[in-house]
């Protein structure tokens, strides 16, 4: 021990002053050879491993940032190939727009022409057909009035000629114009000795019908016009029979005239079933209505008012369209009926 200490093995050293004195410091034990050789190997094996993570990564992150730079690359190139991509697509639709509107506007073009030929065509076509229509309607007009002349002229050969109706076939067994002559004198209670002057007689010419149908005619031909107008009076004003049926007088009409009377006969059953007085003055007939009377021209014409005034009447037309479409045109241009 030092001068001026005092070693005290239980409270440790002191200094000379009175205070305590430091332990003395054990020198650092240095490690055998062989650990620091281990350690040393530790260490550099740690540093290895680190140095081989480190660039592991500094690898992983090259190749990162090489695969994000080759990312944009192809993203610009992909860009940069869409926008030539809809550049190309709008280019070649506005060249196909363009084309194809064109294409339409001459075709279009080409049906406006066609359209107005069309139109022109159509306007000549009703402008001819209007045409010939007046020429038909002048043609039939002109028709009708020679045939309406010819009915005149047939009906004034027949003026002195009266029709017998209902007289049973085989009755004449001798003359005729005897027979009608017997007839007339005794039913019509004409005085003796009266001149009928009859030129004619005859049934009219159709087959003799078979038994229980309806007889054939007796048309009676007077020299004088006024000798069959006074027969036909007083065989209107009283009832004729033979054999219990009775018999019908009237005028002997022409073919033509016949068909169109004839053709009042299921309008004249109606009127006589309600009690309504008609008459039928040639073609023509006339009704005495409650409102006041009418002349109607033909069958047609009479049926349509009787049917609106509540008749119950199947009535199907008699008379030509063509007729009808005749009297039309002469009521819309009356100055050119011809006489």
């Amino acid at each position: 021990a030092a001068e001026g200490t005092r070693v005290n093995p239980g409270n440790g050293a002191k200094s000379l002053r009175g205070g305590r004195c430091r332990k003395p410091t054990r020198p650092k034990r240095k490690p055998p050879d062989d650990q620091s050789g281990d350690a040393s190997e530790d260490d550099a094996n740690a540093t290895s491993k680190k140095a081989g993570v480190d660039s592991q990564q500094y690898t992983l992150l090259e190749s990162i940032k090489t695969l994000s730079k080759d990312l944009r690359e192809f993203k610009n190139e992909m860009k940069h190939d869409i926008e030539e991509l809809k550049e190309d697509v709008k280019a070649t639709m506005k060249e196909d727009l363009n084309r194809f509107r064109e294409e339409m506007m001459r075709e279009l073009q080409n049906q406006k022409g066609n359209i107005t030929e069309a139109q022109t065509r159509i306007a000549d076509l009703e402008t001819a057909c209007l045409e010939m229509k007046n020429e038909l309607l002048e043609t039939l007009e002109i028709n009708k009035a020679m045939n309406d002349k010819l009915v005149d002229l047939e009906s004034q050969s027949r003026r002195n000629n009266l029709r017998i109706y209902g007289v049973p076939e085989g009755k004449e067994d001798r003359l005729v114009s005897d027979f009608v002559t017997d007839l007339l004198t005794k039913q019509l209670k004409l005085s003796d000795g009266s001149d009928l002057r009859i030129q004619r007689a005859r049934r009219a010419l159709a087959p003799r019908p078979p038994p229980k149908t309806a007889p054939r005619s007796i048309i009676v031909n007077f020299l004088q016009f006024n000798t069959k107008e006074m027969i036909l009076k007083k065989a209107w004003e009283q009832k004729v029979e033979m054999d219990g049926k009775r018999l019908y007088f009237d005028n002997d009409y022409a073919s033509d005239v016949m068909e169109r009377r004839k053709a009042y006969g299921p309008l004249k059953a109606a009127l006589k079933q309600k009690g309504i007085r008609f008459q039928t003055p040639y073609t023509k007939m006339r009704i005495f209505w409650d409102s006041g009377v009418r002349t109607y021209e033909n069958a047609d014409e009479t049926a349509s008012d009787m049917i609106k005034r509540g008749f119950n009447l199947t009535w199907a037309p008699k008379e030509n369209n063509l007729i009808q479409l005749i009297i039309k045109n002469r009521k819309l241009h009356p100055q050119k009926n011809l006489n």
